[in-house]
């Protein structure tokens, strides 16, 4: 019913019209990693396939939106000099799969893009351990094992039934729990090697493939060679309960982490992605204080000169969105329906 109404809606010239009106807003498009590792995919909401990502772009191009850097585009926003339908693309994290894929499409394609980079696992040159955990988890698909075996120190025995997938994320949950409490990533990383030696299993492609790997230091400075523009994302990709001193921590540690990679000064860094896409109203002034100019969010839609720059709008596409989905969304389609239905919601209760 939803590809029925899209393709209907964009014969009857809806995104057109759509993309008229809503001509002078900032379209900002949000993407992750690409999936390296071994069919099915993994997390589609946040790896897609390369070969998406390169059309993707195909359809940015064919569309005719013209693409800007993120902060000329923050800029010209608020200045008033946008050009008509402009989207600026922000990728999440810095993956290896993004230097891998992503920049190289991007670079045939002439297109700019900002990676938001947090750098405690591209300072360690670990993998991401709670999502390798997780991936682990949903590959181990039979047998039971004790709750024991895995954490002797645990108060109470179970046996866990591996081709239950509600206790196989219990595990995952519990080992990424406990990997928090453990000082160090060496010895972390020694934790999740001893679970997956008792599930029987292989960590050895997914580590030497880099499926869970971000850039290395090395690899992001080659980037922002290449023109891609490198911006804040935390330090450890996490903000808890925003509280004021962590926020000013994080971003600070994030800033001088890039700075040392990059060769830069850490004030060059003024733009900011929140982790998860999550963020809170009074963590506005303390960025503000840091000196920075623009927060992106994972909340849908787009921006006008009246956003709250702290709390931009981006359009966040994955795998398992359709070409049609990201056009109309693109168009504007989406958020005009959803401004006429919050419009009649009003009329109906006033």
């Amino acid at each position: 019913m939803r590809r029925l109404l899209l393709k209907i809606s964009r014969v009857c010239g809806l995104f057109a019209l759509s993309r008229r009106l809503t001509a002078k807003k900032l379209r900002i498009l949000c993407y992750h990693g690409i999936w390296l590792g071994d069919d099915p995919l993994f997390a589609p909401a946040l790896f897609m396939r390369a070969a998406t990502f390169e059309r993707r772009l195909a359809l940015i191009k064919r569309l005719g939106y013209p693409v800007l850097p993120l902060a000329e585009a923050v800029t010209r926003l608020y200045d008033g000099t946008l050009p008509p339908g402009a989207v600026a693309i922000t990728i999440d994290d810095g993956w290896y799969g993004t230097y891998l894929h992503m920049l190289p499409a991007l670079r045939r394609a002439r297109l700019p893009a900002t990676i938001y980079a947090t750098t405690y696992y591209i300072a360690k040159e670990r993998p991401v351990l709670n999502l390798l955990v997780r991936f682990m988890m949903s590959r181990t698909l039979n047998g039971q094992i004790s709750w024991t075996a895995l954490f002797p120190d645990a108060p109470a025995d179970r046996q866990v039934d591996l081709a239950d997938a509600s206790a196989r994320a219990a595990v995952a949950d519990e080992l990424n729990r406990r990997l928090m409490a453990i000082d160090g990533i060496d010895a972390r990383w020694a934790e999740v090697v001893r679970v997956a030696d008792l599930l029987r299993f292989d960590l050895g492609q997914a580590s030497d493939g880099r499926w869970f790997d971000l850039m290395t230091a090395a690899e992001l400075k080659a980037a922002a060679a290449d023109g891609f523009a490198i911006e804040l994302h935390t330090h450890k990709h996490g903000l808890r309960e925003f509280d004021r001193a962590l926020v000013i921590d994080e971003v600070q540690e994030n800033r001088r982490q890039l700075a040392r990679m990059l060769d830069r000064d850490p004030g060059d860094f003024r733009h900011f992605c929140y982790p998860s896409g999550r963020y809170r109203p009074e963590v506005f002034p303390v960025l503000r204080a840091l000196g920075v100019s623009s927060a992106t969010t994972t909340v849908f839609g787009l921006n006008g000169r009246d956003a709250e720059p702290l709390a931009l709008k981006r359009i966040l596409d994955h795998e398992s969105l359709s070409e049609l989905d990201i056009e109309a969304q693109l168009s504007g389609f989406w958020s005009v329906l959803s401004h006429l239905a919050a419009l009649i919601r009003f009329r109906r209760e006033a």
